[in-house]
């Protein structure tokens, strides 16, 4: 896995984007070529909070960022594999009455479905709200355009911003926890799905 110092080139770049008034979309583009290690994440979000508010650094923030675009496209892949189980499960029960088995299925298919564009739904305000408070910081930022690959590593965000971060950090904590929770209950729930189409098709 790259150092956080190899990623410099990566974190000059969104900060970049950011100063250019970027989309939301834009922002998240770059961020994706960021790696960060999926399993240090539940410590992440204490560390930074545990720092004082004069020493929260913009590539703290922008690592907890990608870290949550990493959990959300692992789960939405399996969200896909979801929806897909619960159609194949409807084809097969459209012509006929869904057993007890088929109906709990699709009940739940349908509960985590919701759950899960729930967290989505989450996660999109938290990052529109997180490219709209980080814009604000660098457009009060009067040293922004010396920023280089040498001197990102020190870029630590006002005692303003971190006010207004904060809670942002908060939701996609919250979001971190649902995911975490999420990928292990589809993972069974896409297998059991599998069975009853097997058994329903055979």
């Amino acid at each position: 896995m790259s150092t956080s110092l190899d990623q410099n080139p990566l974190f000059l770049s969104v900060a970049r984007e950011i100063q250019g008034a970027g989309s939301t979309g834009k922002i998240l583009e770059k961020l994706s070529g960021l790696q960060v290690d999926d399993s240090r994440g539940g410590e992440m979000f204490p560390e930074l909070r545990n720092k004082k508010d004069t020493a929260w650094d913009f590539r703290s923030v922008i690592s907890l960022v990608r870290l949550i675009q990493q959990n959300r496209q692992s789960v939405s892949h399996s969200y896909e594999e979801a929806m897909a189980r619960y159609s194949k499960v409807n084809n097969l029960t459209a012509k006929r009455k869904a057993n007890e088995e088929e109906v709990r299925l699709k009940q739940t298919l349908t509960d985590y479905i919701l759950k899960i564009e729930s967290n989505f739904e989450k996660n999109d305000r938290a990052d529109e709200s997180i490219v709209k408070e980080m814009t604000r910081f660098f457009d009060s930022l009067e040293s922004a355009e010396k920023l280089s690959e040498s001197n990102i590593a020190s870029l630590n965000l006002s005692p303003k911003s971190v006010a207004q971060i904060g809670p942002i950090l908060e939701r996609y904590e919250e979001c971190y926890q649902e995911y975490s929770k999420l990928k292990p209950v589809l993972g069974r729930l896409i297998r059991i799905a599998d069975y009853i189409i097997e058994d329903a098709e055979g």
